[in-house]
C-alpha cells in the first residue's frame, strides 16, 4: 500500500491538477490514441462525457487517500469503498467494453505522462514514484474485478465466480 508519505505527495500534486482539470483528460487521450489508436474505437465519439468521468473518477480516488486506517475498520458504504468501486470498474470495462488485459499498461504509462506534461517541474521523481504506485493499486484492483471477483454480501467475503 502507500506510505503516508506517498499519500501526501499525491494530494500535493492533486491540487496542482485541479486548476489544470480542464486539459487534463485533452492530453491523456489524445496521448492514449497515439499510443493506441486501436483503442479508439472502444470510446464513443464525443468524449466529453469520458472525459468528465476521468476526471470524476482521479478525483474519488484521491480523496480516498483521506481515510486513515481507523476509518477502514469502520462499515464503508459500497459508494465509498474504493476496492468494491474499482472491482466493479474492472468488471465493467472487461465484459460490457472488452477492454484487453494489456490495455492497463498503455493507460498507466499515458496517466504518468499526462502528469508529467500537465505538473512540469513539480512532477519530481517522488511525486512521479506515488503515482506510479497509485495506478499499479488501481490496475491491480481493477484487474480483480475483471477476473469476475464478486463480493459476497451474505457471507461478507470475497469469492470469485
Amino acid at each position: 500500500m502507500l506510505s503516508d508519505v506517498e499519500k501526501g505527495r499525491i494530494r500535493s500534486s492533486w491540487r496542482l491538477v485541479v486548476p489544470i482539470a480542464e486539459t487534463v483528460p485533452d492530453l491523456f487521450y489524445r496521448r492514449l490514441f497515439e499510443l493506441a489508436p486501436q483503442y479508439r474505437v472502444l470510446f464513443p465519439d464525443d468524449l466529453a462525457r469520458q472525459k468528465r468521468k476521468l476526471l470524476a473518477m482521479l478525483k474519488f480516488v484521491v480523496a480516498s487517500l483521506d481515510w486513515t486506517a481507523d476509518d477502514w475498520k469502520e462499515e464503508v458504504a459500497p459508494s465509498d469503498d474504493l476496492a468494491l468501486i474499482l472491482m466493479a470498474l474492472g468488471r465493467r470495462h472487461h465484459e460490457l467494453y472488452r477492454i484487453p488485459d494489456e490495455s492497463y499498461a498503455v493507460v498507466g504509462e499515458v496517466l504518468i505522462w499526462t502528469l508529467d506534461k500537465g505538473l512540469g517541474q513539480a512532477f519530481t521523481p517522488r511525486v512521479r514514484e506515488a503515482w506510479t504506485k497509485l495506478y499499479d493499486v488501481i490496475s491491480a484492483s481493477m484487474r480483480i474485478g475483471a477476473q469476475g471477483a464478486t463480493v459476497d454480501i451474505d457471507l461478507g467475503r470475497s469469492v470469485a465466480r
